[in-house]
């Protein structure tokens, strides 16, 4: 793959990474972080690229596979706390707080699901998947995506209604 091609590619890709990215992490540079360094990694393997049945579905799943990493250092634990107490700060409008802080509940359930369970609702309901695209990148069988994706709104809506 010649650098214009990559660069298209990336170009197509990179919004989607981001935003999967953004959800694991919940922080903006560190979302960029990841993304630069699967968009670096991909550049590097580049001749390899052409034998994958998808290059996104591939690079979705590194940067799946980077945010854990990420969630699991102690760097992002000491940053969580700043990165709150910022953005309550910055909200001033009643409802918009009432908002971000249904979001973060939210957030902080999904948080709590199964490592799978958290990966498949975050690309169904936030990068808005189809099941079968979900079932390779996270190199999985359709049906246990579906399982997942049920298990994980039933949990969901179970903790809701408990508040």
């Amino acid at each position: 793959m010649d650098k214009s091609g990559f660069n298209e590619l990336m170009e197509h890709i990179r919004p989607k990474l981001y935003r999967f990215a953004l959800s694991y992490t919940r922080r903006t540079d560190e979302a960029e972080d990841v993304v630069q360094e699967v968009s670096a990694r991909l550049w590097e393997q580049r001749a390899e690229l052409h034998a994958l049945r998808s290059v996104e579905a591939y690079a979705m799943r590194a940067v799946h596979n980077r945010c854990l990493d990420y969630l699991r250092s102690p760097r992002s634990q000491a940053t969580e706390f700043t990165e709150e107490h910022d953005a309550a700060h910055e909200q001033t409008p009643y409802a918009s707080l009432e908002q971000a802080d249904t979001a973060a509940f939210v957030q902080t359930l999904i948080s709590r699901l199964p490592e799978q369970q958290q990966a498949v609702i975050r690309l169904r309901e936030v990068e808005e998947y189809e099941l079968d695209e979900i079932a390779e990148i996270l190199d999985m069988n359709p049906g246990a995506v579906r399982t997942n994706l049920s298990r994980a709104r039933q949990k969901l809506r179970e903790e809701l209604l408990k508040q």
